[in-house]
């Protein structure tokens, strides 16, 4: 690059303010939000115009807007510094938007129309004085030079005048009362234009700014974050036992507090989570020793001594906040179809998303060992391609309300497993028919412990159902300890869940029909020893 090349690029991105035109003040206008489940993205344009380089100072960002996290970048604009203001701004020419001129042509007119109203009211009120005056005039006449044959006549001619003044007098007042009451929405409307006006004259200065160095004409596009907004997934799930589906129509409960209302929005909800962490959780080698059960305790253990120095030296660097859409896993995004308002304050706006339909497996889940009777399961897998954040749930079992829950977050390809209510006429029963415990052996005892259990399932409804039951024997992590158990029918799978001990027993009820389940359980322990 030729000297005066790099002299002409270094003069446009860090000359003083000096060198450029005056600085001028462009509003900014909200046109998209990008909404997490904490926090979100707000957009702003600022048209500008202009050819050759100036600075540009943009009012009204949220006061507490941190640069760390504002973007900002031009559309056939050249960008150079940006310098974000929480203080004093700069002077700037002076700039008449078109609302502003607006409103003063607005309180001007209303001005006008109360002046000539408010007149007319005044000539009214004149006609009423008038015609007091000529009363009071013909109260005061004086009958001095009149002759008697002709009193008689002058009383009656003046009284008939002052009444007749007095008449008038009183239907002006009237009149004007009634005029009067009507300019009431007059001066309300020219109230409402004077604050709307002052509220333009004086804007709100607990902000922030932004100043630029621009050149050429276009478009600039800020994007700022805030921690100051949320949105919630609310579902309503309907289960239809006919068609063997469950319904899951999607909503979003919509709140932000971030000090300025987005009108006319471009709404955009992403299950990107940027208010959280980005990086796994980090573990510690683990060091064992082992010495005699008596050994002083002096000073620190060199485990929690060599645990302090491997974490301090293990310790991940502080990872910077920004507004970058980052999160663990699959990130979803659902685009609103319309423009949206949101006012500052909204605890709670709801909107309708979208309805996921999918196949459902139904299962009366029995656990006799808590309950009396079964519950209707249903078993759905998450086969959306999309996650399903944590989130309260209405439940809707063949169109009827039956409850409310909250769903706990459900990744794709993971299944989800919601509970539907008691089913009344499948009644549960469980029974320890027998328990025996004592000692065994004759040369080495050891202590033996034996349980027989009954577990009843009863069907009293009018429809076969698909059952489920759990129960569960004990589990040990001694070689001493022996449990063995025997089941009547066998079992269908053990470990139910990835719960050591619990047992699962799957078959068909028919109405009317009882299946009964024996379990039969034997403990073993060593002779001296107290099992717990």
């Amino acid at each position: 690059m030729k000297p005066f090349s790099i002299a002409a690029a270094l003069l446009f991105t860090a000359a003083p303010a000096a060198l450029f035109a005056q600085t001028v003040e462009a509003p900014a206008h909200i046109t998209a939000v990008t909404l997490f489940p904490w926090g979100a993205q707000v957009t702003r344009t600022v048209e500008i115009s202009g050819d050759g380089a100036q600075e540009v100072i943009v009012p009204g960002l949220p006061d507490g807007t941190r640069i760390e996290t504002l973007r900002v970048k031009g559309e056939g604009v050249k960008v150079g510094a940006v310098t974000l203001i929480d203080a004093r701004e700069p002077a700037t020419e002076p700039l008449t938007s078109p609302a502003l001129e607006a409103a003063r042509a607005e309180v001007e007119r209303l001005e006008l129309a109360l002046a000539e109203k408010e007149d007319a009211v005044a000539a009214i009120r004149l006609r009423a004085e008038a015609a007091r005056e000529r009363a009071a005039f013909l109260r005061g006449a004086s009958t001095q030079n009149v002759a008697p044959d002709q009193l008689a006549a002058l009383v009656q001619t003046v009284g008939a005048g002052i009444l007749a003044a007095n008449q008038e007098a009183q239907a002006a007042e009237v009149e004007a009362k009634a005029a009067e009451r009507a300019l009431k929405p007059d001066r309300e409307a020219l109230e409402k234009a004077r604050k709307a006006l002052a509220a333009l004259e004086n804007p709100n200065t607990d902000s922030d700014a932004l100043l630029a160095t621009v050149e050429g004409a276009g478009q600039l596009e800020i994007t700022t974050f805030t921690d100051a907004a949320s949105w919630t997934p609310v579902y309503d799930l309907r289960l239809d036992r006919t068609s063997g589906t469950l319904a899951v129509d999607r909503y979003v409960s919509i709140a932000q507090n971030s000090g300025e209302d987005w009108a006319g929005v471009d709404l955009t909800l992403s299950t990107a989570r940027p208010s959280e962490r980005m990086d796994p959780g980090h573990i510690w080698p683990e060091r064992l020793e082992f010495g005699p059960p008596d050994a002083p305790v002096g000073g620190l253990p060199k485990m929690l001594t060599r645990g302090m120095v491997q974490a301090d030296a293990y310790a991940p660097a502080p990872v910077a906040e920004t507004a970058a859409m980052e999160m663990q896993g699959m990130t979803v995004t659902y685009r609103y179809g319309t423009a949206v308002d949101i006012r500052d304050g909204v605890e709670a706006l709801r909107l309708k998303l979208d309805q996921l339909e999918l196949p459902v497996e139904l299962l009366a889940e029995a656990v006799p060992m808590l309950d009396e009777t079964a519950y209707l399961v249903a078993e759905v897998s998450n086969d959306t391609g999309q996650i399903l954040l944590p989130g309260s749930a209405t439940l809707f079992l063949d169109g009827a309300v039956v409850g409310m829950t909250d769903l706990g977050l459900t990744a794709a390809g993971d299944t989800l497993r919601q509970g539907f209510g008691a089913i009344d006429g499948l009644r549960l029963k469980r029974v320890v028919v027998d328990k025996t415990e004592g000692d065994r052996g004759v040369i080495s005892k050891s202590n033996e412990r034996r349980e027989q259990v009954r577990i009843e399932v009863e069907n009293l409804t009018a429809e076969a159902w698909p059952v489920r039951v759990i129960d569960r024997v004990p589990y040990s992590e001694q070689e001493d300890l022996t449990i063995d158990y025997s089941a009547t029918p066998a079992v269908s799978a053990e470990n139910y869940d990835d719960g050591r001990g619990l047992l699962e027993w799957r078959f068909d009820l028919a109405p009317g029909k009882t299946q009964t389940v024996a379990l039969d359980t034997t403990i073993g322990w060593p002779a001296g020893q107290v099992l717990r």
